[in-house]
């Protein structure tokens, strides 16, 4: 009956449409007031610009939904690459993209659709709960310059203007704002919504609850804005996993409702009301509930891929395994993307004691046959991590460290089950593995590396070893709060053997 209402509610607005001429002579339509018919899922940035090339895309402004800007500084040696590929762009060339797409990915997207011609300027909607003019704009730069490493005299000319923040990143001009402030004075825009921006949401907003209701109520203050769009691309940022598996689900949401804007119109259509209903009973803990509502609309809706991959959430806290895992082999026959939701599903039943669902999913005939033996050793041995059972975790990746004797990702899991028994001599070896695996990434990444390698070897009673990394810890931090008596240990055994001794 819901199908059926909502079939109905679509050729009513299909009969209805009425489209409004753009000036670069492509049809526009008011966004979720009348149906958009170019509306593209990608899995990427790359992809969202190989889509806009490819439909020919031409508006007056970018509208960049996301949690990053996608903009990018590039270096001299790049400049005539950029250049030519945005030639290829502008002839609609896009299969050229894949020769960068790597480069690209972190940023760079927007600048090269820019140079191609497709928009004149950028309003770039960030995940914030208030005006993106609450904090002082000193903040909003710094962020920039800490986390996107733009330099400081990119940004001179950002300022103030009314609730936005306007100024340009690399000859890009750029208006900052939330949605709630969003103004596009009736400029013919190109629409991309990057499915990061709704994790960004929950990152920075206490009191947003994600979910079907968040989408829906996301969607009708869009609808407010009266966006005259070209075409609209959905990343769903899964190469990158910018976004959860769990709100994948949201593109087909937004796909279909740009679609069709008449389902934001009266009552919430039947399908969306039982999602909403069942995420609320997986998020309140009450499973079966959760399973019988997400069984009755896998059965309503068995293309859909959310479905069943929900379904294998509320299946697996019941610790039904066989059933959880035949939902998720469901989830990843339509969507190939779900392949990654059988380790993931399985770390977090784990992490909350349901072990037998999370070893049926790592059972999963399919995957064996997929991936290699040591990737899905591996797998396993991260799932008994999160379950607590680091035995069985360390029998496992000792095995798997063996067969990669340059991972350095794997020694670091490790480290941390052998800390977790205590075994002591075996985390002083792993440590010492790792910084002659790749010292630059310790000093990085990992400083403490040195100071927890002095301490293990002063405890072994090995002290002029003890005295060795303690020195090299002080090079990186001198203000330690301990480096008084660390210095005293260096200065008994200065100018001593200091050839390095191995714990074995």
């Amino acid at each position: 009956m819901g199908s059926t209402m909502i079939h109905g509610r679509r050729l009513a607005a299909f009969a209805a449409v009425l489209v409004v001429v753009a000036g670069c002579g492509r049809k526009s339509s008011v966004v979720l007031e009348q149906p958009l018919r170019d509306v593209v899922k990608t899995e990427n940035n790359s992809q969202t610009l190989m889509a806009w090339a490819d439909a020919g895309a031409r508006a007056d402004i970018l509208v960049h939904i996301d949690g990053t800007d996608d903009l990018a500084i590039f270096p001299t040696s790049l400049h005539e690459t950029i250049k030519n590929t945005a030639d290829h762009l502008e002839r609609r060339n896009y299969e050229v993209v894949n020769r960068i797409a790597t480069i690209v990915e972190n940023g760079g997207t927007v600048n090269i659709g820019m140079k191609a011609g497709m928009y004149g300027r950028v309003i770039w909607v960030i995940p914030s709960p208030g005006s993106v003019t609450d904090l002082p704009l000193e903040n909003f730069k710094k962020v920039l310059m800490m986390k996107r490493g733009f330099p400081a005299h990119e940004l001179e000319d950002f300022a103030i203007s009314g609730k936005h923040i306007t100024g340009t990143i690399a000859g890009v001009p750029l208006t900052v704002t939330s949605l709630e402030d969003l103004e596009t004075a009736g400029e013919i825009a190109l629409l991309d919504i990057d499915l990061s921006y709704f994790a960004g949401l929950q990152a920075v907003s206490a009191d947003y609850r994600p979910g079907t209701a968040a989408l829906l109520n996301f969607l009708r203050v869009l609808k407010r804005k009266r966006i005259p769009a070209v075409m609209a691309t959905i990343n769903r940022a899964s190469i990158n996993q910018m976004a959860p598996l769990d709100i994948r689900h949201y593109a087909d949401i937004i796909e279909e409702t740009l679609a069709d804007p008449s389902l934001l119109e009266g009552p919430v259509p039947e399908k969306y009301n039982l999602i909403i209903q069942a995420e609320k009973a997986l998020a309140g803990g009450h499973y079966g509930e959760a399973a019988a509502l997400y069984a009755d609309l896998v059965k309503a809706h068995p293309y859909d891929a959310g479905l069943h991959f929900s379904h294998a959430v509320a299946l697996g806290f019941l610790d039904r395994g066989e059933e959880c895992r035949e939902a998720m082999v469901g989830a990843y026959g339509i969507d190939s993307a779900y392949m990654r939701g059988f380790f993931q599903l399985a770390r977090v039943l784990g992490a909350n004691g349901r072990i037998n669902a999370g070893e049926a999913l790592l059972e999963t005939s399919d995957l064996k046959k997929t991936l290699p033996e040591v990737e899905m050793d591996y797998q396993r041995g991260l799932f008994y991590m999160q379950a607590g059972l680091y035995q069985q975790a360390v029998a496992i990746l000792v095995d798997v460290a063996a067969k990669r004797p340059k991972d350095f990702a794997i020694r670091t899991v490790l480290y941390r089950a052998y800390e977790e028994l205590g075994e002591t001599k075996r985390m002083y070896s792993i440590l010492e593995d790792l910084v002659q695996l790749d010292r630059d990434r310790v000093v990085r990444d990992m400083p403490w590396t040195f100071k927890k390698l002095g301490d293990l070897a002063w405890n072994f009673h090995l002290d002029l070893v003890a005295a060795r990394w303690y020195k090299q810890y002080l090079a990186l931090a001198p203000d330690d709060p301990d480096a008084g008596k660390m210095r005293e240990l260096i200065e008994t055994w200065e100018g001593r053997d200091t050839k390095p001794k191995r714990v074995e």
